[in-house]
């Protein structure tokens, strides 16, 4: 969920900013002394933002965002004040003892009391600062209390058939859920937030997942099964599935998915997604067993982990193919498809049963300046970049981005999607010639119910043949990344 304001460079909003941010903090899970950190670092941008952004101005203005996750709290500052270039100002201790010199100081005690900071200069938008914090995790124990139960031993043989049934889950079932988690992976599941019931009960009572829970008919929780709803369209992500190992292979799964798409269909979402690992074919084939149509491939996508079943550590992060399955009627849509995706593409609508009329390019008129969001996956090394709107000043835009994240944030992969329904985009991307962008797929109703086209940077050295895509139309999609790629090193 974000924040946003709008704040006058005034010194005298420096104090209230500082308050709200320490109480933010606090509320998104710091401890009182993270959060006073992250307000000294959130103080001294803005003190420099208000002080000498805008030297020429009486007034000026900047923007702040407060980007909240389960995990992290992020700031974004953004100000169109004059260019300014941090590897200038290195902090030199000498200078500052000696001739009481102090500057730099600033941003070093920003990147030393924040976990990331990222400058961005974004041309005619201006400059963006970014600040990340991890929300830490020092005691999954306290944290559960003592009414967790300890993990039992892994069964040597499956339950007998059980009777169960499967039911919407509500933030009653928080702490269920979490010992589900628990007893089922110790302390391996990627999405530590499942392991704190206050915060599991918090996003079912913000309606940002909805799900179901499979119980016995003595209670006991079997299998739990969530999707997320995504914040700037109508669809929702599969995902947070997890079956007792006792009871698997009793079609838990199954029944919990089939509730799930009822669960979707009744909310009125347009679509459901999901991200399937690579380093085996179990969840892909659940996907494909409900109807869903692979329409991506986003390579190095999450963290290498060890997985259950696997003597060793996955060499390479992680690649997921997108599947998705509409759940309503969509309307047809007139789409610009670069020539040189629009075979494929074509065959993904196909697939989806999505009825579209391509349309040829005519004459088009750009915005003044480009409008371009940077969406940052600090825990998974990658960054998504969603183009709204074509400037002059595009390349530049996204060529300065694109260095900036290579030099402060080392990727494993960067990925931007394109807007389809503008008919800037087949010219538009010949700008991305020669920054190493190739074929991901298609991401239909990612963004304000609107389709992209998703391209990717493989920033880090991997192995495709270590990723294992199981639908037909998926491994099309695989051979047509792997000659892209293969032109491109």
């Amino acid at each position: 969920m974000d924040i946003q304001f709008q704040m006058s460079t005034d010194e005298q909003v420096i104090n209230p900013v500082c308050d709200f941010t320490y109480s933010w903090c606090l509320n998104g899970g710091l401890s009182e002394q993270e959060a006073t950190k992250f307000t000294i670092a959130v103080s001294e941008l803005i003190s420099d933002i208000i002080l000498f952004a805008y030297p020429n101005r009486s007034t000026g203005f900047f923007d702040l965002t407060y980007r909240q996750t389960l995990s992290n709290i992020e700031l974004i500052a953004s100000e169109v004040g004059e260019p300014f270039d941090p590897d200038k100002h290195k902090y030199d201790p000498q200078k500052a003892i000696q001739e009481g010199e102090f500057e730099g100081a600033g941003l070093r005690i920003i990147r030393r009391f924040t976990d990331d900071f990222l400058f961005i200069n974004r041309g005619k938008e201006g400059k963006e600062f970014r600040l990340q914090k991890t929300i830490d995790i020092h005691d999954i124990d306290e944290l559960l209390e003592l009414s967790r139960a300890k993990k039992p031993e892994e069964p040597k043989e499956q339950a007998s058939k059980v009777s169960y049934s499967i039911h919407q889950i509500t933030p009653g079932d928080a702490e269920d859920i979490a010992k589900l988690i628990y007893r089922t992976y110790e302390y391996s599941y990627t999405k530590e937030e499942l392991y704190f019931p206050k915060k599991i009960e918090h996003t079912l009572t913000s309606k940002e997942k909805l799900g179901v829970i499979t119980r016995s008919d003595e209670g006991e929780a079997l299998g739990y099964f969530a999707i997320l709803k995504k914040s700037d369209s109508n669809i929702a992500e599969v995902g947070e599935a997890v079956v007792s190992p006792r009871y698997r292979r009793q079609g838990i799964m199954s029944g919990m998915m089939e509730h799930l798409i009822k669960v979707a269909h009744d909310h009125n979402f347009a679509t459901l997604f999901g991200k399937a690992v690579t380093i085996h074919p179990v969840s892909q084939r659940v996907n494909q067993k409900f109807g869903f149509i692979t329409t991506g491939l986003m390579l190095l996508e999450t963290p290498n982990v060890v997985f259950k079943g696997f003597d060793e550590e996955y060499p390479q992060p992680v690649s997921v193919v997108i599947d998705v399955l509409p759940i309503q009627p969509i309307p047809s849509k007139e789409l610009y498809l670069p020539d040189r995706y629009r075979n494929i593409l074509v065959e993904t609508y196909n697939l989806l049963d999505i009825p579209i009329t391509p349309k040829e390019p005519e004459h088009y008129k750009m915005a003044d300046k480009s409008d371009v969001e940077l969406k940052i996956n600090y825990a998974d090394s990658t960054s998504l970049i969603i183009v709204k709107k074509y400037g002059p000043d595009f390349r530049s835009v996204l060529r300065e981005m694109l260095n900036s994240l290579r030099k402060q944030e080392d990727p494993n992969a960067i990925y931007i999607d394109l807007p389809l329904e503008n008919s800037a985009t087949p010219d538009l991307l010949a700008q991305l010639e020669g920054l190493d962008f190739i074929y991901c797929g298609l991401a239909p109703y990612f963004h304000n119910e609107s389709d992209y086209l998703r391209l990717q940077k493989i920033c880090t050295p991997f192995d495709f043949d270590l990723v294992d895509v199981h639908s037909d139309f998926g491994q099309r999609i695989k051979s047509f990344i792997t000659d892209e790629y293969s032109q491109h090193t």
